[in-house]
């Protein structure tokens, strides 16, 4: 009697790694399209509701919006590798040669250069930015480039599609889980302000007062609007509010969301190493998108927002590739303390960075609310949250080479191993590939 197995119609059997290689030319195709329609936004209506007594408002938008064009041409690689690997075409591995000390002093030295040559374009006319423009990429990209070069030199990642890929993944999905996350935390903090004014009158007073004075400013200009907010924000209610929310609850979020990625590829990575030069990868792309946002608005700072970018990149960087390192570690060894206590760790130090950030902005509003007076408090805050970034920003630098350099080290005498014992069965890397594997 024949089977019912050989009666049945043939079907094509389930294939994991083109479901994954489609999901992922999915997510980059969205992210391409919804990045250039943002751009096309921000330049549509910046040239729309062009104020000429406003001019900050237009280099505001037009820089947003060439972000968003910059970040989608780093998406792009992805879709075209992912559409080359659905056609069944050869992707080759990458390989990231350690970082040479001239090679990073190289790069220093353009950063300062694009720096100081950036700053001066952009302020001798109103219009200067248009000439930075590029100059503002670079003074981006060029310390993340750096930093991740440092992290994850001489360490395996992998093919050439999956350093993209991670990469794209923390710029978009990263950062924008992060930023969902973190809105519906300011959206519950509105809703509750806004119960607590409706019963009672002396808050709504003041909020109804905050809003008009922020409509009526120029919300471009920072300046302006922190010297409107300054009594506000001096209040200490608010600034431990703030505290919480910058230093506690959106660390705990962008830690957690930031390498997301490698736990779906936990299962093809080999060695801790991967783990973290990948989960530095992460970081760099959370840092490019969050660092461009952040600094097209802020024109006026050019120089020092730039050195501020390149602490802050360092800081998601260093934080994302001990992630990367506890998560592979987990999934090797089921190192769960490790993996609890890494995140603990990289929650700190950004949870640290940012409150030191605020301390000292809080310091400075309080020294500058004071006019001719001394304010103890407030030069005691600014100083000592000086100090503290400082001291981080030293810490990290240090502990990202040697980090590198340790999980290099570890990493060798186990592949001399494996090129000396050879694997009995040979196996094609398309047939055991998910997102992707080490080889392809």
């Amino acid at each position: 009697m024949q089977s019912i197995e050989s009666r049945l119609p043939n079907r094509p059997i389930s294939n994991p790694g083109r479901r994954n290689d489609i999901l992922l030319l999915i997510f980059s195709g969205l992210g391409v399209i919804g990045l250039c329609v943002r751009g096309a936004y921000l330049a549509t209506t910046a040239i729309i509701y062009f104020d000429p007594a406003y001019g900050v408002n237009l280099a505001s938008s037009m820089l947003d919006a060439y972000a968003m064009l910059f970040c989608a041409c780093l998406l792009l690689p992805v879709v075209i590798y992912t559409i080359r690997r659905l056609k069944e075409n050869e992707i080759l591995p990458a390989v990231i040669q350690p970082i040479k000390f001239w090679q990073g002093l190289a790069i220093m030295g353009i950063w300062v250069l694009v720096v100081i040559i950036g700053t001066v374009i952009a302020s001798l006319f109103i219009y200067g930015w248009v000439l930075a423009a590029p100059l503002f990429l670079l003074g981006i990209s060029l310390p993340i480039i750096l930093l991740v070069w440092i992290g994850a030199g001489g360490m395996p990642v992998g093919s050439r599609r999956r350093i993209w890929s991670v990469f794209g993944y923390g710029m978009v999905g990263g950062t924008i889980t992060a930023l969902l996350l973190e809105y519906l935390l300011i959206a519950g903090a509105v809703v509750i302000v806004g119960f607590l004014a409706s019963v009672n009158p002396e808050l709504r007073t003041v909020v109804d007062q905050i809003k008009t004075q922020v409509a009526n400013a120029n919300s471009s200009d920072l300046q302006a609007l922190l010297t409107i907010l300054a009594p506000y924000l001096t209040n200490p209610l608010v600034i431990v509010t703030i505290l919480i929310f910058a230093a506690v609850l959106a660390p705990l979020i962008e830690e957690a969301s930031k390498p997301a990625i490698i736990w779906f590829l936990g299962k093809r990575l080999h060695s801790p190493a991967e783990g973290f030069a990948l989960g530095a990868l992460c970081g760099a792309g959370f840092a490019m998108l969050e660092g461009l946002m952040s600094m097209s608005g802020a024109t006026q700072m050019w120089g020092f927002g730039l050195a501020g970018r390149f602490a802050s990149s360092l800081m998601h960087i260093t934080g994302s590739g001990l992630m990367g390192w506890a998560i592979v570690s987990y999934r090797l060894e089921k190192s769960y303390k490790r993996l609890v206590l890494t995140y603990i760790l990289s929650v700190c130090i950004h949870g640290v960075w940012n409150g030191s950030a605020i301390l000292t902005v809080f310091g400075a509003l309080r020294t500058m609310g004071q006019n001719t007076q001394v304010d103890l408090l407030g030069m005691v805050l600014m100083l000592g949250g000086v100090g503290m970034l400082i001291l981080e920003l030293v810490l990290m630098l240090i502990a990202l080479p040697v980090i590198n350099r340790r999980l290099r080290l570890a990493f060798l005498p186990a592949q001399v191993q494996s090129d000396i014992i050879a694997p009995l069965v040979t196996i094609h890397p398309r047939k055991n590939d998910g997102l992707d594997t080490s080889n392809n």
